[in-house]
């Protein structure tokens, strides 16, 4: 079945490889590789993508088995990646063709609080001493290779914190939140590479989603930003950084300054597509 999805995949690719690009959009239905295991990483996707969105600057790859719908993403974005981490992404089917997202099911994650960027935050500071003979480096005196070992190990255990995925809109669901191990089998796991990109893996149980005779559906995928960022009861507002953009390893610093700082308003504003599938026959 791997073999199978990546002969299809790889053959797309090549397409769009000799007309220079990806798709923006999705526009293939594919046959997930057999033995997914959720857990953050694209070894089971041979790290190809179907995809590459400009708006929410995210690669991805939609596909299903007769089990679950699956969606695999990757941003290799810096900016974008922090983006992620204070809002999450919003992933919305609407299995009536509708381009509305409260009329369809959806599921958000990572959610991490304020308290748990605080968290790493300090431990990311206490890489700034290593090397230091009783001294503190501050992030002027940190190289790039410094600044991002440190902003990826916060961003690690900012994402080692998370417990809980925000779910609406399933009938058999009454609560908002669910933990990451529930009994609905929906899952969804992010991780960040070695090279600092981060991967999230979803996992939906076709059974969970009411589709019509055609079994197709549209999507919404949102990177939600800053605006989404009170998840966990803990409010929102800037105080989720922990005073300033040390909780990303001095890489997400809000006033766009010095250091290659991040935009305040393209941390804070949404971005999204809507797309559609049809599910592949396995």
């Amino acid at each position: 079945m791997k073999k199978y999805y990546l002969i299809l995949l790889c053959l797309f690719i090549s397409n769009h490889i000799f007309a220079q690009k990806l798709n923006d959009i999705q526009n293939i239905s594919l046959i997930a590789p057999n033995g997914i295991k959720i857990d953050g990483k694209s070894i089971e996707w041979n790290d190809l993508y179907a995809a590459d969105n400009k708006r929410t600057e995210l690669f991805y790859t939609m596909a299903n088995d007769d089990k679950n719908l699956y969606l695999v993403m990757k941003s290799a974005s810096n900016t974008n990646t922090n983006k992620i981490m204070l809002g999450g992404i919003t992933f919305t089917i609407n299995a009536q063709g509708k381009k509305r997202e409260k009329e369809g099911v959806s599921i958000t994650y990572p959610l991490i609080n304020r308290s748990n960027r605080n968290q790493s935050g300090r431990a990311g500071q206490g890489q700034n001493r290593q090397g230091m003979q009783g001294g503190f480096q501050n992030r002027n005196q940190q190289n790039n290779p410094q600044r991002d070992s440190i902003a990826l190990v916060n961003k690690k255990a900012q994402l080692a914190t998370v417990r809980e995925i925000k779910v609406a809109g399933f009938k058999n669901i009454t609560d908002t939140l669910i933990s990451i191990y529930n009994e609905f089998g929906i899952k969804a796991v992010a991780n960040i590479d070695q090279k600092g990109n981060y991967i999230y893996e979803v996992a939906i149980p076709l059974n969970m989603i009411e589709f019509t005779e055609k079994k197709d559906f549209v999507y919404q995928i949102k990177v939600n930003g800053m605006s989404n960022m009170n998840f966990g009861g803990n409010g929102g507002g800037n105080g989720g950084f922990g005073g300033g953009g040390g909780n990303f390893g001095g890489g997400a610093r809000l006033n766009g300054g010095n250091g290659g700082g991040n935009n305040t308003q393209d941390l804070m504003s949404p971005t999204d597509f809507w797309g559609k599938y049809t599910l592949a026959k396995p």
